[in-house]
């Protein structure tokens, strides 16, 4: 329990991005104890992890640019180029998406569904290839 205190006291120390990637970090770890996927080994939840926690940042970041207008659009792209710091463009992002959490809380929702639930698999009759096309019948010149 110590070693909890003293890990929350750590993170408190830490810029808001290095937290808040730590809160995606550990979303990213219960998804995948979750699926418990016997596919991957020991030694490659690392590589799984970092995969995942940067498909999860895509996706956010590909709904937060979304959800701006075209105007709004551009001011992030100047404050982009001006290489802003990470908390500048939390307040960018606060300040022009009302629903902020709301958003965030369905694209974690998404990502989780996503990796959770398997793909359809298509049924063996979809497989087969479709029947012949029809013979016309032959033409019988009578004359």
């Amino acid at each position: 329990m110590v070693d909890q205190n003293q890990d929350k006291n750590l993170l408190k120390n830490q810029p808001q991005s290095v937290r808040d990637q730590v809160a995606l970090l550990s979303f990213v770890e219960n998804l995948i104890k979750e699926k418990n996927d016997p596919i991957i080994k020991p030694e490659e939840l690392p590589q799984v992890k970092a995969i995942l926690l940067n498909e999860l940042n895509q996706m956010i970041n590909t709904r937060m640019v979304r959800l701006l207008d075209a105007p709004d659009q551009r001011e992030l792209d100047i404050l982009l180029k001006n290489k802003v710091p990470d908390e500048e463009l939390d307040k960018f992002f606060e300040k022009k998406i009302s629903n902020l959490t709301v958003e965030l809380a369905s694209v974690l929702i998404d990502f989780r569904t996503a990796y959770l639930l398997p793909l359809p698999t298509a049924k063996k009759e979809d497989l087969s290839p479709p029947p012949p096309a029809p013979v016309p019948a032959p033409i019988s010149q009578s004359s």
